[in-house]
């Protein structure tokens, strides 16, 4: 049975944002891989929808960076160049320096936040569900960008939240890290938690810069395979 076949039920009057909640959360999933073809026709008869909606769908996809149109190659999942990934984890690098360098300014708010996050995320890995382990992972690392208290910089990562949703679920499916390392994985979360609430910049610092380093890393092997 085929990804497409074990689509959802879409109602006839299904906006083009539905269809891109449902395309996006199956691109999540890995029921469509990256540099699966996406064919407005097909996706027209498979989901009962327009061409219209389909095309408008994959317009927001394309927004959001995980769906990219290939000369030659039609519409297709994205499939992450060794650019996309160095300037993905730039971003990550970037955002959560700058919050890092105001650990030693953080209320005692935004800490009990970091704290709730880093527990959401130890359930989940627990629970062992991929999905959820991607998207507390995120949030942990978003409430770090919120350090910085500046609302241009929380929509900016807005804007590459779910790119960075699918490279993190890339990874969590290769690696399987919360299957197979779960006590390593929270141990670093955990070590970044730990220097911000000790308000430790230089610690802070280095950590978060090590994690998005470490992440990129193996995000580029996982897709490009080890560097030569």
């Amino acid at each position: 049975m085929t990804a497409f076949e074990r689509r959802p039920v879409l109602s006839r009057g299904t906006t083009a944002e539905e269809l891109a909640s449902v395309l996006r959360e199956m691109i999540m999933r890995g029921s469509l891989t990256p540099g699966a073809q996406l064919r407005e026709e097909t996706l027209s008869a498979q989901f009962e929808v327009s061409r219209r909606t389909v095309k408008e769908a994959l317009g927001i996809l394309a927004h959001e960076r995980i769906v990219r149109h290939y000369r030659h190659k039609g519409t297709r999942v994205v499939q992450f160049t060794a650019a996309d990934i160095h300037d993905l984890y730039r971003v990550r690098k970037t955002l959560e320096g700058a919050a890092a360098r105001a650990a030693d300014r953080i209320s005692t708010i935004q800490l009990r936040r970091l704290e709730l996050a880093f527990e959401n995320l130890k359930s989940a890995i627990a629970d062992g569900e991929p999905t959820d382990v991607v998207a507390r992972d995120l949030e942990f690392h978003q409430t770090i960008i919120g350090f910085v208290e500046s609302d241009r910089i929380n929509e900016f990562f807005a804007d590459v939240e779910v790119e960075m949703r699918y490279a993190l679920s890339i990874l969590e499916s290769t690696s399987k890290e919360s299957i197979d390392r779960p006590d390593e994985l929270l141990a670093e979360h955990e070590a970044i938690l730990d220097a911000f609430q000790r308000r430790d910049v230089t610690s802070a610092s280095h950590l978060v810069y090590v994690h998005a380093h470490t992440y990129e890393t193996l995000l580029a092997e996982a897709i490009l395979g080890p560097e030569p």
